[in-house]
């Protein structure tokens, strides 16, 4: 920077050339314009100067941000004789502005400023201004005029004078500048006593001052910078075991379990779910649960396993690294199974008991999906533990749910959906009282299928609600005017625990008006007296004046008790005890007492399964009110209905 500018001593030294020859060619009349403007140009050069000796110390303490050395910094230059006032600039704003108490009547406050540079480059990061009182100015100047005289006279020598005291005056200011070009935290300036000037010692002192303290702001920067980075190191540290690590029982986490087991091979991969954990939930507590799962990652972890993770909720997944037939695999987690149901798991003096069910793999290459697979397949045949098997043939079962899912959306998207129904037929009265509304899916061959084939699956997709609620629009709309029938329509639990499907049957039953003729056929096998939300639902439907019909009862949920609570009106005894009632005895026993219960209870029966004469001919012995069967007719399209009925046998 210094290198590109002329030295201060030939600037003065033109000035004074300039001014004397100036003088001389216009007259005296300018010389008191000259000379103020001389004098006023090297109190300007000086406080210009003093400003740019301090500009680099507060440049580097600003960029530091050590603003209070800044200010230590401004009050070091306010010091100064001459200095009556600082202003540093900031981002276009003041942002310090320090004055002293003094007047300067006697002379004349010049403004200068400095540039404020970011260390190492040339990026302005500030500015500052400096008031510079100059207390000689007009002693000086009335000195000049009366001395104008001499001075024409010796005006050579004074020129050859002047020239020669501004050089050896300013020199130690020249070399003090040129020492400082090559500052650097790791090679400070070492001054020699350049002068005897007291403002040259002044200027000396404080640029050593600042030396000492750039040199201590850079120690304690280091210092800082050292313990910001332990600090970053061990806030890593802490991220990193929060990002791998079960905040409840300190185990390693599924995240952690997903990275390690491509590493895995000749192993046990097992997961272990704890069978029923809602129902501790729910009768103890969240927190309960949240302590028997502490104390049974802390007993899983006693058994000393290659690795153990908290997969999720009440799932913890173990790894034992050693190759195992079948039947020393299932030996192992029996023992283990059997170590965990034998522990008490106590809080609070209470102990809780705990069932678990595991699922595991001995493929060479184990996979979490593989031991997922093997506990539910366990849970699917109500067994504790299973071990994976190629033979199962899982791939093949995901492929056809993918395409059974996608051949759904795509009838509901194309009203493939279609509602089919089968007679009610009134052994009594010899006549079909109404129709079971059944779901059919229309494949785009044409091919009708069956509600088994996709029912169970569908149930499991967020397109079951729109297929139950299409049913009951279809059958709605066309019983609507067909008053001499009634109609039923079946629905799950799923159904009514869906509170927007059964809003929409609300709304339906009451827009067609078909509340009188309407059944709901629930289906008994899902243990349904165990929701409260069914007690409620059937209420509003009997408010509204709809009847309730238990579907296929006689199943391995049946339970006679809950009937009366439930108020049901029709009983549909399950079609695996009709089918054959007519040959096997014990069937024929356990549907007696059915309809027997149902008649004592004022409930009217419905045989399910009627496939032929001999069947038909039984349950009409048996009392059964109302025959449903292949044997009356079979399911076929609503708009078939009326003409399938015109040739239907007179029983």
């Amino acid at each position: 920077m210094f290198k590109r500018q002329r030295s201060l001593s030939a600037t003065l030294t033109g000035y004074v050339v300039v001014m004397g020859i100036v003088i001389i060619a216009v007259a005296f009349f300018l010389f008191e314009y000259f000379s103020k403007q001389v004098l006023y140009d090297i109190e300007k050069e000086k406080a210009k100067l003093i400003a740019e000796m301090f500009a680099p110390q507060i440049g580097i303490n600003l960029y530091l941000g050590m603003d209070d050395r800044v200010v230590e910094a401004l009050r070091q230059l306010l010091k100064q004789k001459e200095i009556v006032a600082v202003k540093l600039y900031c981002n276009g704003r003041v942002c310090h502005d320090l004055h002293k108490s003094v007047s300067a009547e006697n002379g004349i406050v010049i403004e200068t400023s400095a540039d404020i540079y970011r260390p190492g480059d040339k990026s302005k990061i500030g500015k500052l201004v400096v008031d510079y009182a100059s207390y000689t100015y007009n002693a000086m100047l009335l000195r000049l005029t009366k001395m104008f005289a001499v001075f024409l006279l010796l005006l050579a020598l004074f020129y050859a004078l002047t020239a020669y005291l501004i050089r050896k005056r300013l020199y130690p200011l020249k070399k003090l500048a040129n020492s400082l070009v090559d500052y650097s935290v790791k090679n400070p300036v070492k001054f020699k006593r350049l002068s005897s000037d007291r403002e040259i010692r002044q200027i000396e002192e404080a640029v050593e001052k600042m030396q000492e303290k750039i040199e201590e702001y850079t120690r304690k920067l280091t210092h800082l910078n050292e313990n910001l980075h332990i600090q970053v190191e061990q806030k890593t540290k802490k991220l990193w075991d929060q990002l791998y690590s079960d905040s409840l029982t300190g185990l390693p986490n599924r995240r952690a379990m997903m990275r390690d087991l491509p590493r895995i091979h000749g192993a046990l991969l097992a997961i272990a779910n704890i069978d029923d954990f809602t129902e501790i939930n729910d009768l103890y507590g969240h927190h309960v649960g949240d302590e028997i799962l502490k104390q049974l990652g802390a007993k899983l972890s006693s058994m000393n396993f290659d690795a153990l993770y908290r997969a999720s909720g009440d799932e913890f997944v173990f790894i034992v690294k050693k190759e195992f037939t079948s039947k020393s695999a299932l030996e192992l987690l029996k023992r283990i199974r059997e170590e965990i149901e034998n522990t008490s798991f106590l809080f609070e003096e209470n102990r809780i008991d705990l069932r678990i069910s595991i699922g595991a793999s001995i493929e060479y290459m184990p996979t979490i999906e593989q031991a997922d697979m093997a506990l539910k397949e366990a849970r699917k045949q109500r067994v504790p533990i299973m071990l994976f098997s190629q033979n199962w043939q899982v791939k093949k079962r995901y492929k056809e749910n993918i395409e059974w899912v996608s051949e759904i959306k795509s009838a509901l998207e194309d009203g493939r959906i279609e509602a089919y129904g089968q007679p009610l037929y009134d052994i009594r009265h010899h006549h079909v009282k109404g129709y079971e509304v059944l779901m059919r899916l229309i494949k785009k061959d044409g091919t009708v299928v069956s509600p088994f084939h996709f029912l169970s699956l569908a149930q499991k997709t967020h397109y079951y609600p729109k297929m139950t609620r299409h049913i009951v629009e279809q059958s709605c709309i066309y019983f609507e005017n067909r008053k001499e029938f009634t109609f039923s329509v079946n629905l799950s639990v799923e159904d009514i625990l869906n509170a927007e499907t059964v809003e929409f049957i609300k709304e339906r039953v009451e827009k067609h008006h078909v509340a009188n003729r309407i059944i709901f056929e629930l289906l008994e096998s899902e243990n349904i007296e165990n929701y409260p939300e069914v007690a409620i639902f059937i209420e509003d439907m009997k408010h509204f004046g709809c009847k309730i019909a238990i579907d296929d009862f006689g199943t391995g949920y049946s339970n006679f008790s809950y009937l009366t609570s439930l108020d049901v009106d029709y009983i549909k005894i399950d079609g695996s005890l009709i089918k054959n009632v007519h040959k096997d005895k014990n069937l024929e026993i356990i549907a007696e007492t059915i309809i027997d219960f149902a008649q004592r209870l004022n409930i009217k029966t419905v045989a399910e399964f009627v496939c032929d004469e001999a069947v038909y001919e039984k349950v009409c012995q048996m009392g059964v009110d109302i025959a449903q069967g292949y044997y009356i007719d079979e399911p076929r399209p609503l708009r078939e209905l009326e003409e399938a009925q015109k040739s239907l046998r007179d029983l």
